[in-house]
């Protein structure tokens, strides 16, 4: 099958580094990458500077400082853009910290920050604020949070933002929430609000949050989730981690506590009257959750299980760590899974508005059909349903819509390690990702045109 070819060019050259999400890094006009300092994925706490490239002469400028870093925080990092206007939102920990009260998973925020890429920034931290309101008060409002949001992600609209949440009274139970921003508060209004920005334990925030239902019972956790498209309604699929009852192996005999669980794909649908929940729930307080320890839930939300891979050799969502990915058409998820030869490869999983919850697992299926383990995070261009995945450094393009897998070509002399997913700059035929460079310890951004 004839390839592609691709010429590489390094973007970035500074003495440190240049971290891209995993999604949602091009700004709406798609000129800019936005990215953070960090050097790897686990230094957000030690992370002062969120930046943008320049595509078309490669200048950088800083969007957001915290000038007052320290090793506890309160750090930054893991930006995304609007979809359709120049604003941001990243992770930002609490400006309260220290060696007692650190950065830590429920100790950070959605900060959101408006870009005119035209006008220089005097005081970046005068137009910073939270998507969501804070506050660790016994009786919470609805819309209101407790804890810490993170991997944040917006709907195709751009009114609504995804997360995966830590609460700060259940720390270790990860689950999946959402904002509703609509409309965009304007940085005047939001600073005669807010001001002064300090953002320690309690604050107000620009937008609506909730979590979504997860039975602690049935999922032990949810994350890793994606928005996928619907008519009508506005849906997120994600990963719940559920007890492993496959007979395949023994769990008596497993000695990885993460044997006792897997990874199944569920998708939760938002009722009709979803956006009117910040009217419908005004002033209201939520009555408890039965667990004590959750906050609730706003009424109305369906969750369904959509994979039941019990009976797989390897059951659930396996492979390097990734965000679920939808289809344009909203009729497809899509993961990685271990084939019966133990290879990671891509799976896709069907979404139908009839389907039942039920134990089969005829609900999926394999679209790549690579011979070795897939390595890297995969990345989707749904638009044109276009899905990368590396092995190592060997680059691959599946065509969804065709089923057709294109090599590409390239020389990867220059670069020693890639780091995340090889991502699309929208629908056209160039591609970015992070490496780091042989011969340097620092991550920088990479650009290529496929031909």
């Amino acid at each position: 099958m004839p390839g592609l070819h691709a010429q590489l060019r390094q973007r970035t050259f500074g003495d440190y580094g240049h971290f891209l999400n995993h999604r949602q890094a091009i700004s709406h006009c798609g000129r800019y990458l936005v990215y953070d300092t960090r050097n790897a994925d686990s230094d957000i706490a030690k992370t002062t500077r969120i930046e943008s490239l320049d595509l078309r002469d490669n200048s950088i400028r800083i969007l957001y400082d915290t000038h007052s870093q320290s090793i506890h925080g309160p750090g930054v990092g893991a930006v995304v853009c609007h979809p359709l206007r120049s604003t941001v939102v990243f992770i930002h920990g609490l400006t309260h910290c220290d060696k007692l009260q650190p950065y830590s998973m429920t100790r950070r925020f959605g900060a959101c920050l408006h870009i005119e890429p035209s006008d220089p920034i005097s005081d970046p931290k005068s137009k910073l604020v939270s998507i969501e309101s804070r506050s660790l008060q016994t009786a919470i409002p609805w819309g209101v949070l407790r804890g810490g949001t993170h991997a944040h992600s917006f709907s195709s609209d751009g009114t609504w933002i995804s997360f995966t949440y830590n609460d700060a009274l259940a720390p270790e139970h990860r689950t999946v929430g959402f904002a509703i921003v609509d409309p965009w508060t304007s940085d005047s209004d939001a600073r005669t609000e807010l001001q002064p920005p300090k953002f320690e334990e309690e604050f107000k925030g620009i937008g609506w949050a909730a979590l979504i239902p997860v039975p602690d019972q049935a999922i032990e956790s949810a994350r890793e989730e994606c928005w996928v498209p619907h008519p009508t309604l506005k849906q997120l699929a994600f990963l719940g981690r559920v007890p492993n009852r496959s007979q395949s192996r023994s769990q008596s005999q497993s000695q990885n506590p993460d044997d006792r669980w897997v990874d199944e794909v569920f998708l939760a649908q938002l009722p009709a009257q979803a956006d009117r929940w910040p009217s419908l729930l005004d002033r209201q307080t939520p009555e408890a959750h039965p667990s004590g320890a959750q906050l609730a839930s706003p009424p109305g939300i369906q969750i369904r299980r959509l994979t039941h891979t019990e009976s797989a050799p390897y059951p659930g969502v396996q492979g390097p760590r990734h965000w679920l990915m939808a289809s344009n058409c909203g009729n497809w998820i899509y993961t990685l899974r271990k084939d019966p030869q133990g290879t990671v490869r891509i799976v896709r999983v069907g979404v139908r508005d009839d389907q039942q919850d039920g134990p089969q697992d005829d609900n999926w299926e394999w679209i790549s059909n690579n011979k070795e383990s897939i390595t890297h995070p995969p990345a989707i261009d749904a638009a044109t349903g276009r899905i990368s995945y590396l092995i190592g450094k060997r680059l691959t393009i599946l065509d969804t819509t065709t089923g057709q897998e294109i090599p590409v070509e390239w020389d990867t002399d220059t670069m020693d390690t890639m780091v995340g997913p090889v991502q699309f700059l929208g629908e056209s035929r160039e591609i970015f990702w992070n490496a780091r460079p042989f011969g340097s310890p620092w991550l920088q951004i990479w650009t290529a045109l496929l031909q």
